[in-house]
């Protein structure tokens, strides 16, 4: 567990994929896709969806490799998106 990026650092290096595949995968420039994993930039929603689908995860499963204190960060936009959702 960790943060987001660590995750998906993790999740692209048990697959063995390059970050320009991963990139592909979520619809985004490699630069903007390492600096998501690096956390020096948050994840939108629909970069997590893409994602999620792009390594066939449901979105709670991507989330259950995230430690919990990162997912109850205040500034975490994405995360709260969910939470909205999940309301309704």
């Amino acid at each position: 567990m960790g943060t987001i990026g660590n995750a998906l650092k993790a999740l692209r290096t048990e697959r063995g994929l390059s970050a320009t595949e991963a990139s592909d995968g979520a619809g985004t420039t490699v630069s903007t896709y390492l600096k998501i994993e690096r956390d020096q930039r948050e994840i939108s929603f629909i970069m997590m969806v893409r994602l999620c689908r792009f390594y066939s995860l449901d979105i709670y499963e991507f989330l259950d490799k995230i430690d919990s204190y990162e997912l109850e960060r205040p500034d975490l936009s994405v995360i709260r998106v969910l939470e909205k959702r999940n309301r309704l």
